[in-house]
Order: C-alpha cells, then structure tokens, then sequence
C-alpha cells in the first residue's frame, strides 16, 4: 500500500467535513489510516451537538471546530485552507457518514495530478436512489455545460483537489455555504484549465449509512442551477460551451468498452 507520506508521491491531506456524525466518524478515520498509513487526516467539525468531535480525535484525526453550523461548504474551505497551510500538494475530500469508502482512495489517486479534480463517480453504479439520479444528472448537464467539459456525478463529494484549484477560495466567502460551492469549484477551476475526471466508484445508500443524507435533491439542486445560470448568463448562455460538452461526452460513450 502506498505510503502517503513518501517523498516520491506529492504531499496528501484527506479532509472530512463533518456534522453530527458520531456514529461513523471513527471508522472512516480509521478506514483512511489503513489503507494509506501516514496519511494526515483532518476532521471539520460543523457545529455538531454530539460528540463527533471528540471521537474524531481519538481516532486519529485533527479537528477543527466550528462554533455553529456554516454548511458545507464553509467547512470544506475552512479544511481546505488548513490542509494548504499544512504543505499539502493534493486534497480529498470525502463524507463522514460511510457514503464514500476509503478503500475506493487509491482509485482516484491513479488519475490524480496537479491539472485535474478528480471525482469518484457512481454515475454506473447500482444501488442511488432514482430520485436521487435524476437530480444529479440534472446538476451534472448544467455543470458540464458551464464547465465546457463533461463532469460525471458532478455532486459526489469524494474527491481530490490539486492546490491549484484551491487558490482562490475567498471568492466564496459569505455565500456557496451548502453543496453548491462543490459545483461552482469545478466551473471556476475548469475556466483556469483544471479539467475534471471521473474514478468509478460504488454507490452507498440506504441501510448501509447510519443517518438520512443531509443533501435536499429539490432545494440543493435548484440552487446548483441557478448559480450555473448565472455564470452562463454572464457569458452570453456560451453556446460554444454546451456543444462542446456534449460532443464530448457522446465521444466518450462511443469510446468507452462495452460489455
């Protein structure tokens, strides 16, 4: 198993934004540890009433505590300009309640760089909830389009960064506090030639996660779009963009192996 803390891989830093997540912190704390010994594991605490802090702790992590609940978004910049602070080269990011398994890291990290994102998508998988899916792939047609590239599973929050998509986080200070700052991330870092890839991965709902996801298909979603449109707007609807995004994508289906 790689070692994270090799001198021939670039520093990594697994950030964990966390809310009332006691029940499963631990284990993905440790997960994490097992797979990648040496692996610095940081832990924002989003305001939790429970001892998800605490627990974080002794399981190896460093926890940062927020006094209220700012979303998620606010926790994963906060995270994020801790971990650079660290000396981190590559950031991933993924959920505390056992939706993304540590296991599944080192498949993104065969496709990490300092010029992509890389995102585990489970646009293939079994097991999402249909709602859930269309809801998504909703997110990901608008997203891909301002991006001008396709972006799978655009919402899936297991992820990893380069710093270089990380520079210019206080442009969404007081606003993006909930899921959409993981979308609007992309479209910037995109527009600065830092392209998106997707790492297939499982899809993990229902008994297997201990709480309701915190994610409102409806109400997040519709955020998501309006703040795409925006951008869009912004540069006259970019019919060049939704072009080459689906020729791209309908590329990659021709290419793509089949069964």
């Amino acid at each position: 198993m790689t070692d994270a803390t090799s001198s021939t891989s670039p520093p990594l830093v697994a950030l964990i934004p966390a809310y009332q997540e006691a029940a499963t912190i631990a284990g993905v704390v440790r997960r994490l540890c097992t797979v990648m010994p040496g692996l610095s594991v940081l832990v924002v605490d989003d305001g939790s009433t429970d001892d998800t802090a605490a627990i974080a702790k002794a399981a190896g992590a460093t926890v940062l505590r927020c006094a209220s609940n700012e979303g998620k978004g606010a926790a994963l910049r906060r995270g994020m300009r801790h971990a650079t602070a660290m000396g981190a080269a590559l950031v991933v990011t993924l959920d505390g309640d056992g939706q993304h398994r540590p296991e599944d890291l080192p498949r993104l990290l065969a496709l990490a760089g300092p010029g992509v994102i890389v995102i585990g998508s489970r646009r293939g998988a079994a097991g999402q909830p249909a709602a859930r899916r269309r809801a998504n792939r909703v997110a990901d047609f608008w997203i891909s389009w301002a991006a001008r590239h396709p972006v799978a599973d655009s919402q899936s929050g297991f992820r990893i960064y380069p710093t270089a998509a990380l520079a210019d986080l206080a442009r969404y200070d007081g606003r993006a506090r909930r899921f959409s700052f993981e979308s609007e991330i992309l479209i910037d870092a995109a527009r600065a030639g830092i392209m998106t890839v997707a790492a297939e991965i499982p899809a993990l709902y229902g008994p297997t996660l201990q709480r309701a996801s915190h994610f409102r298909p409806v109400a997040d979603i519709a955020r998501i779009v309006i703040m795409v449109a925006g951008k869009l707007l912004a540069r006259g609807m970019d019919p060049v963009g939704l072009w080459r995004s689906l020729r791209q994508e309908s590329q990659e289906k021709r290419d793509a192996p089949t069964a």
